[in-house]
């Protein structure tokens, strides 16, 4: 007697009866047709009745291998959701910041440290960069939240402030700009 059903089995067993036949659901699963059958036989075994017909052109399911697809197809489906959340979840805990190089230090970690501190579950990535570069890593997904200098008006944000640019008049001041946060 069998403890549990194998998910490879149950997955070459579905991929049979949605393609039709063991050649295309190989192909679907990636494997090769004597493997799938293999795979098919050893899960009639192990639940000791014949699940498919193979007589003829096509396959198809028996009695029983038709009650199993339905049990099948929401084990898988089940697995898959499960697998999804827990990958969702950990993309939810996760804060990945890019800061300008000489602003990460001396400014933002008093910040950081507090919101650690205050949300322990999350996991806080920090990368340094210059402001172009943390830019386009930005636009490209790579950031939750970003920090750039620019000049006024030169990108959407949340909240800005002036910061003084070495040699420059008022109007020449950069500013830091905290753009719209994914989290």
């Amino acid at each position: 007697m069998f403890s549990t059903l194998d998910p490879v089995l149950l997955r070459s067993f579905v991929a049979v009866v949605e393609s039709g036949s063991f050649t295309r659901a190989g192909d679907r699963v990636h494997l090769s047709q004597s493997t799938v059958s293999q795979q098919i036989r050893r899960l009639e075994e192990q639940l000791g009745c014949a699940l498919l017909d193979r007589h003829g052109r096509y396959v198809a399911t028996t009695e029983q291998g038709q009650h199993l697809l339905g049990y099948a197809r929401r084990l898988l489906n089940l697995m898959n959701e499960a697998v999804e959340q827990l990958q969702q979840g950990q993309r939810q805990n996760e804060l990945r910041i890019g800061v300008p190089e000489d602003f990460a230090a001396e400014r933002l970690t008093p910040t950081l440290a507090g919101f650690a501190r205050d949300h322990p579950d999350t996991r806080l990535e920090v990368t340094s960069d210059l402001s172009s570069r943390l830019w386009q890593q930005f636009s490209a997904g790579a950031f939750e939240l970003v920090l750039v200098k620019q000049r006024r008006g030169q990108a959407p944000a949340q909240a800005c402030w002036p910061e003084p640019w070495p040699g420059s008049t008022a109007s020449g001041h950069r500013y830091i700009v905290a753009t719209r946060c994914r989290w």
